[in-house]
């Protein structure tokens, strides 16, 4: 979505990204870096006695490679604003491969350029999807349009 200026965003616009396989590496580094170390995603015994019966890899880090995953170009975005209605609906097992999915919810003019109102979900290889959100990007016009589409 972010490789369009806000004038090219239509509501209803549904677009596909490529995906990533989420291995213990990603898990470990991102428990290194957040410090995050719960039993669930570090200790496969443990996680053995749980629910799901095997590790399993931390919400937020799908969540953000799922955003790593979205080609950002230059001039297109001008900032995140948020992230609202966050649900956790599956787990990520380390091995899952991971797509992100978005569609367009809504349009407001916001010079220069305006806020997209997206859904989001991240859906695994099983096409279930892991995670849901609605996230709003203050996202540019194209340059010399003057302002918003």
């Amino acid at each position: 979505m972010f490789d369009r200026y806000y004038d090219e965003l239509a509501i209803g616009d549904r677009r596909t990204f490529t995906g990533l396989t989420i291995t213990e590496t990603h898990v470990v580094n991102f428990a290194g870096v957040t410090g995050d170390h719960f039993g669930l995603h570090m200790d496969a015994e443990y996680a053995k006695t749980t629910p799901f019966k095997q590790r399993i890899a931390h919400g937020l880090l799908v969540l953000s490679c799922g955003a790593g995953l979205i080609p950002l170009l230059p001039g297109r975005v001008i900032a995140f604003l948020g992230m609202e209605e966050v649900r956790f609906l599956a787990p990520c097992f380390f091995g899952d491969t991971i797509h992100p999915v978005m569609e367009v919810l809504d349009k407001k003019d916001k010079a220069p350029g305006g806020v997209v109102t997206l859904k989001e979900e991240i859906v695994n290889q099983r096409d279930e999807i892991v995670i849901s959100a609605r996230i709003n990007i203050w996202v540019g016009s194209r340059p010399g349009d003057g302002g918003t589409a």
